[in-house]
Order: structure tokens, then sequence, then C-alpha cells
């Protein structure tokens, strides 16, 4: 019953799997990031779902239910 907080495994081991999840955890940002970073609409490249964005918002609204 000594070492129940890191369930049977070795200082080492929690040690490893501890580091482990924090560069897991860094990597999902910085993945999330790049992502955001190289979307269509987040640059400054502009196609045609940005350029018609009023168009589509005005066609929503005279078309929705009131």
């Amino acid at each position: 019953m000594e070492n129940m907080n890191n369930q049977g495994k070795t200082n080492k081991q929690y040690e490893d799997s501890a580091r482990f999840a924090g560069y897991s955890i860094m990597g999902m940002i910085v993945l999330l990031v790049i992502m955001t970073l190289f979307s269509n609409c987040a640059t400054t490249k502009v196609d045609k779902c940005c350029k018609n964005s009023e168009n589509i918002i005005k066609h929503y609204e005279e078309t929705s239910v009131k």
C-alpha cells in the first residue's frame, strides 16, 4: 500500500508518463494554432466564401421563419 497514488508505477515511469502527457498537450495546441492560421477565411487569401458572406447572411435573414 506504499505506492497507491502512482498505481503501481515506479517514480521514473510516473515522471515519463507526465512528461509525455505534457508534450502531447503542447503538440495539440501547436497543431490547433497552425490549422487556424492556414484555414481559408482566416488568412489574407479571400475566396468565394468570404466574398459572399454578406449575401449569405442577407439570404438567411430573408428566408428564415420568424
